[in-house]
Order: C-alpha cells, then structure tokens, then sequence
C-alpha cells in the first residue's frame, strides 16, 4: 500500500499537536532564498520508502559538501517566477526584472559547476541538478542580458549602435542647452527678472525661475508657479526649439530602448520552460543545504530506515528542545517488530509527552529527508500514516467535554485504522504511528483504564505502533502480561523530588503524585493522610515500583560508568599507542642517524681502500693492499670511538677456546673454536658456520661487550651491509664464489670484489663456480686472472671440486 496521510482533519491535527510548523520554520530559515524557504515549508512528506531514503542520501551529500574544504554555493537567488510568467504572455520586462534573470543564470552557472566537480562524490545532488545541465543556452542567454542591463536595472547605452547614436545626439543637445542657459542667467537682461541664478526642469523641458511680478517682461511659456506664487517657472521663447529637439531625442531613446527590453524578454520567454526547471532545481538545492545546516544546528547524524516498524534510537534528543537550549538530555528508545504498543508511565512534568512528541517529530523527519538528532547507528520506521492525540481537546463551541472530544477523535482514528485494514488484511507493525497522551482520562478511573486497554488492543490488531502514556496502573500491568506490549518510564528522582527526564525501557513507574504535591510546597499533615488512605495493594505497588525504578537507575548508572570507563580505556589505550609510534619512530629517526654517520665513514674508507687498491693494481705490489687493510681497521676503529661507547676488550694472548672475539675486517663477531697461543691463524665460528681468521686482526671481547653485538654481526647494521662477507669459509681454507648464470661483466665485478675481501681478510684459496655453458664466461674470468695482481696462481677443478666448471685462485 502506498504512503497517504489520514483524512486531513486527524493529520492536521497531528502536525499541529506535534508542533511541526515549529521546524519547519526553524529549516526553513536555514534558506538563503525565498523560493528554497518556500521549498522547505511546501515540500510533501516521501511516499514511499526509498524516496524517504534518497531525500537522506541528498541531506548527507550536502551536508559532506559543507563541510568540506570547498563549501557548497549560497544559492541565495531572486524570485523570477512573476516575471517569468510575464514574459511568458507577451508582456515586456522591466530592466530589474531581466537583471534578476542574469542574476539566476550566474547561480545556475556556479551551482551547475561546482555539482559537477563533486559528481562522484554526491550522485543524489547530482541527479536533482540535472535540469541545469542546458548551461550552454543559459550562457548565451545571460550574456545577452550582461551586455545589455547595468546592475541597477538600466539599460546600457552600449547595447545596440543605434542607441549609442541616439544617446550621443542627446547628450550634445543638453550640453547645447547648458551653455545657452549660462549665458542666459549671466546676461544681464535677466538680472532684475530672475528670482535667483538657476535653471531648472518641468515636464522634461528647461527653464528659469522667474519673478511673478516681472513675468511680463520675458517672452515665453509659463510651466510651473512656486507654492508662494512668488516664483514662476518660464521656458524663454529662445529655448523652445532646443527644448523640442531634446524632448524628440529623449523619444527616440526610450523607443530603442523598450525595442531592446522586448527583444530580451522575447529572449527569456523563448526558454521559459527550460528556466522554469532549472529555478526549480536551485529551490530544491538551497531547500538540501537548508536541511544540512540544521542538521548541523542539531548535531543530527543520518539514520538506516526500514518499513519493519522498527524504531532503535540511540541518545536521542527531542529536535524543538535542541534548538531551544544547549543541553538537553539524550534518551535511548527501542521498539523491535514484535513490540506494537509501548507504555510510558511516571510523575507528570517528568518527559512522557516531551518523549512522545518527539518521536512523533523523528517519523515527520524522516519522511521528509531530515537527519535526526540521535547518535550514529540509530534506526527509524518510515509510517504510511502518523497519528497524535495530545493535549486537551475540549472543544466549548461545539458543546464538547475533554472525554467527548477525545472519543470522537479517537472513532475516526478506529474508522482510518480499519480503512488501512482494508488495504492490508494481514496487518503488521509499522503501517501507522499513533501517540496518545493518557488515553481515555476525564472520566471514572474504572472504566477509563478498561476502555483505553481495549483500544490498545484494538490499535494493536489493526497492525498500529502504539505509543501511549498512562497513569493508570491497569494499563502497566496490561504491558507487562500482553504479548506484543512494553513498559517504559520516565525517572523521578525522589530523594531531590524532581524529575531527571530520563527514560528506562522495561520498566513502569508510579505517578509519584504525593511527592510532588509536597515539592510543590503542599500541607505535610495532609500529604502523611493521603498516604494513609491509600488502599494498602496500591501503596504496596507503588512502594515497589519505586523499588524497582532505583534498582533500575543504579543499573542505568553502573552501565553508563561502565561504558564511560571503557571509553577512557579504549582512549588510554589508544593515546598509549600513538605515544609508542612516536617513541618508534624517534628511536628510527636515531638509528637513522646513526647509520647514516657510519656509511659516510665507511664510504669514505673505502673510496681511500678503493684507491690505494687501484693504485696497487697499477703497481703490482701487494704492500700497498696491506696498507689499505690496514687503514681500513683504524678508521673502523676511530669511527667505532665516535659513536659508540668504549667496550672493555681481552688479549688476545689471554683468549681460550670459546671466547668470544671480533674481526673488524670482516665486520663480524665470533667465538674461537682453538687457542691462537702461538698461531698466525685461527678458526672461529660465526653464526652456523666457520671462518679462518688471523690472529693479529682478532679483537678479544669481554662478556659484558658481547652483549652489545648481534648475532655473528657487529651492531648497528651499517657495519653489517657495508662489510658483510662473501659466503662463509670451510675448513679448507677456501671460499667460494658462484657466479653461474651471470653475464661476463657482472661476474668479473663479483670476482673482483671477492679476491678485494678474501686478499683483507687472509683467505689463501678461492674458488669461483662459473659452470661450462658456452666457455665463454669461464674465458673471460680466466684473461682477468693472468694479469690480476693479487693472483698467485690459477687451476682448474678436479673432478671432486666440480672439473673445468670451476676455476682454484691461490692467493698471493
């Protein structure tokens, strides 16, 4: 069935019960013009679902936009719509009317642009600016009028040649006049006969103030006499053909110019449907940006909406009250698909028919594109119909009580009730919202429980969500024995005796009208009687209710705590991490720091180890790769001193079997697997494997400066990467390098860097895998060894060490 409103009389009693025109008006002013303030006040309520949806979608892009860093147009535009209309019949516009056209056709450019710019970002807007896409018409059209009409609304002299001419000619007529009137006043056959020394203008014609008495003497034509009669205003007979000629000017002036107004108004008629639409279109968009800045006055959030009847809304805030004062207190509200009528019960001024209204505003809302002022997560029921009974309905000119006017209201409810049973034989919760304030009052207590719980039921039946309110124990009970019922209350805080607004789900409350009778400043012997004469189940009921309200509010205040402390935890926690991604990222930035000293050091070693290599290379001694080594440890060593703090060191005479010790040539640490006592060289272990190493390169260290190394590596990584060996060392003595695969030049530059690192480190044998393949690899590496200096000599392997697929180098 599709969304229609009940009869008009329930439902504008309904927006009127609900104070929607409050609102309305408040959104309405959030316009910035007067067609999007007509907008936001006429604009019908979404039939349906999904346009309910795409209205909030169209509110949420906007509202994005606003907050973004390029802000959405004003829209802030005239109403042309009269003018429009006008021009439409044939009529020829005023110079302002046709001004206030280019005055749209600039918005309509603007906000054309900017939707488009944010097309992706905002589909919805998009859509609803779609007839402003005819920009290129709108442009000519507004360039015509630019071209054509000042700011003021005049029409400019440059707008046609002809009216140039024509303006040009009347100006030199008026300065002809100007002149001929100078000499006029100045001469002095007018001295005695001027009244004082002026001209001035009647009926559009030049003239002189004359003294009555002295009309006689000048020839001419009387226009005017002062209010004194003192003063007549004369056209000397001298200036009645230049008066004429600039009155026949003048003529010829207006007529080009209202020949130009037609044109322009032809103009703007000829597109009138098209500027019909797309003024509907800004009006629509400045209605969307009204609809976001009062979201944004709410603090309001969008919200999932259904057509289940099923209403979960998380602090909440009634939308009148949050315009009207800063604080206001938020409530949680839940209503599953199973629950058709909700019972609120509790002390009057206490919140129950602020809580109504203010549901009854959220479904108003969200029929109507509105974002709700709850938190993030909350959901809504979209009502095909809504239906309020608040207040007193007395109605004295119809001889009605407050019990009769409620009753009729509430037959024709019954009567729409059953008219939508009728489109929905198999009613389910959700195709109508009805709010009752205390339900059949004004009458015996008795009977009015009994008849406000049969039409709840009956609301019930016909697939209503019932919210109602009561002081009627009857009807507490009702909701909490009746399938398909539930209690709520508002909370009286007895020990202050004043309500707290806030609501509880699951529970009723008592009326508490003895206490507020005595906050209210009522006689304490009077008040201590009417406890008495309560009946003792009444008394007993209410003394648990109240019971059961405070085990409530202290559950309601642990669980608020309990929530605030996790929120702090989760806060602590996170403020906990951002600190340790600082502290991270200082002790990288160091690291960093550190690293970077140390490969300047180094590449400065060992650009002057390259050197001295290159240089020895050239000379064919062997010293001067001694040299380097050499020099390379001392600057290792000094750069060692410059960042790092002193380590206490062993002799290496004083060294066992397990000791650890460093090789600052191979930038590794390791542990002795023999006593160098009497040795030049001897095996250490690194990591998983072992190394040769010579005595006098050994640095012995103590445990506690053991702790400062990594595993096989000398920290910080720097040493590591710049100086990390080939491949590890087998007890042989020899190392391997394998270069298989690898183009002649490559492998060159490896086998190069290996016989670098193998001559500083004292590895007498190396042994270079290239593989058979074409040869040609292995003839290259081969040509390079007979010149290499630091080549002893050179074999090929025997058939344990791989054949001729591998090259034995014996050091020098």
């Amino acid at each position: 069935m599709p969304l229609t409103e009940p009869s008009f009389n329930l439902f504008a009693h309904t927006l009127t019960v609900l104070e929607w025109s409050r609102l309305v008006e408040a959104l309405a002013s959030h316009a910035r013009s007067s067609l999007g303030a007509l907008q936001c006040r006429e604009s019908a309520f979404a039939p349906n679902l999904e346009e309910a949806r795409r209205r909030q979608q169209e509110t949420m892009e906007m509202t994005g936009l606003q907050e973004g860093a390029e802000p959405a147009p004003s829209f802030a535009f005239p109403d042309v719509r009269e003018a429009l209309s006008k021009a439409g019949k044939g009529a020829v516009l005023e110079g302002p009317e046709l001004r206030d056209h280019a005055a749209v056709f600039a918005l309509w450019e603007e906000a054309y642009t900017y939707v488009s710019r944010h097309r992706n970002e905002a589909p919805a807007l998009a859509a609803v600016a779609g007839p402003l896409h005819a920009i290129n018409e709108v442009r000519d059209l507004r360039k015509c009028l630019d071209e054509a009409i000042h700011a003021d609304g005049s029409v400019k002299e440059s707008a046609t040649p002809d009216l140039r001419r024509l303006t040009h000619h009347a100006n030199e007529l008026r300065q002809q006049m100007r002149a001929r009137l100078d000499d006029l006043l100045q001469s002095s056959r007018y001295e005695e006969v001027l009244q004082e020394r002026y001209f001035d203008q009647r009926e559009g014609r030049y003239v002189l103030p004359i003294k009555a008495e002295m009309e006689g003497r000048v020839a001419g034509i009387v226009h005017d006499v002062s209010s004194s009669g003192a003063t007549v205003f004369l056209e000397p007979r001298e200036l009645v053909d230049l008066n004429n000629a600039i009155k026949i000017a003048e003529r010829e002036i207006n007529r080009e110019v209202m020949r130009i107004l037609r044109e322009l108004s032809s103009l703007v008629a000829s597109h009138l449907s098209l500027i019909s639409a797309g003024i509907g279109a800004l009006a629509q968009l400045d209605g969307i940006a009204a609809r976001g800045r009062l979201a944004k006055q709410l603090g309001a959030h969008a919200v999932a909406l259904n057509d289940r009847g099923v209403i979960r809304l998380k602090e909440a805030r009634h939308p009148l009250l949050a315009l009207a004062k800063e604080h206001v207190v938020a409530n949680d509200l839940a209503l599953d698909e199973e629950t058709r009528v909700l019972i609120i019960s509790g002390p009057n001024t206490g919140g129950k028919t602020a809580t109504l209204k203010m549901v009854g505003l959220f479904a108003l809302m969200a029929r109507s594109g509105l974002l709700l002022p709850c938190a993030p997560g909350s959901e809504m029921a979209l009502f095909p119909s809504i239906y309020a009974d608040i207040g007193d309905a007395q109605d004295l000119t119809r001889d009605l009580s407050s019990f009769s006017a409620h009753m009729i209201q509430m037959i024709a409810l019954l009567n729409e009730m059953q008219a939508i049973r009728a489109w929905a034989p198999s009613p389910r919760p959700g195709q109508a919202l009805v709010l009752l304030d205390e339900p059949v009052t004004s009458t015996d207590p008795t009977e009015g429980a009994a008849l406000a719980a049969a039409l709840l039921c009956r609301l019930a039946a016909v697939g209503s969500k019932v919210i109602a309110t009561t002081h009627y124990g009857a009807l507490k009970t009702l909701a909490q024995t009746t399938r398909g019922f539930a209690n709520a209350s508002v909370e009286f805080d007895v020990r202050s005796l004043s309500p707290t607004y806030r609501l509880f789900m699951g529970v009723p409350a008592g009326s508490s009208a003895i206490d507020i009778a005595g906050r209210l400043g009522m006689d304490a012997a009077l008040l201590e009687e009417a406890r008495r004469k309560l009946e003792g189940d009444d008394h007993t009921f209410d003394d648990m209710l109240r019971d059961l309200h405070d085990k409530q509010r202290r559950l309601a205040d642990d669980l608020a705590r309990a929530a605030q402390a996790r929120r702090e935890a989760e806060e602590a926690a996170r403020l906990t991490k951002e600190q340790l991604a600082r502290l991270e990222a200082t002790e990288w930035e160091e690291r960093r720091g550190i690293k970077k000293k140390l490969q300047e050091q180094f590449s400065r070693a060992k650009a002057e180890m390259q050197a001295t290599i290159d240089a020895a290379k050239r000379d064919q001694q062997l010293i001067r790769v001694k040299e380097a080594k050499q020099r390379l440890i001392e600057l290792e060593a000094e750069t060692r001193a410059e960042l790092e703090p002193p380590r206490r060191t062993v002799p290496v005479d004083a060294l066992k079997v397990g000791d650890a010790v460093e090789m600052p040539g191979l930038g590794m640490v390791g542990t002795l697997l023999e006593s160098p006592v009497g040795k030049k060289r001897v095996r250490v272990k690194v990591g998983e494997g072992e190394v040769s190493a010579a005595v006098g390169n050994l640095i012995g260290l103590s445990e506690g400066a053991m702790g400062e190394t990594t595993a096989g590596f000398i920290s910080p990584p720097a040493i590591k990467r710049e100086l990390s060996p080939v491949r590890s060392y087998h007890a042989e003595d020899r190392a391997v390098i394998d270069v298989r695969g690898k183009a002649a030049d490559e492998a060159l530059d490896e086998v190069m860097a290996g016989l670098d690192r193998a001559t500083l480190s004292g590895v007498p044998m190396l042994r270079v895998i290239h593989g058979h393949g074409t040869g040609r690899l292995k003839s290259a590496l081969r040509q390079y060894l007979l010149v290499s200096p630091y080549v002893e000599r050179f074999r090929p392997g025997d058939r344990s060490e791989g054949g001729d697929g591998v090259t034995v180098i014996t050091l020098r």
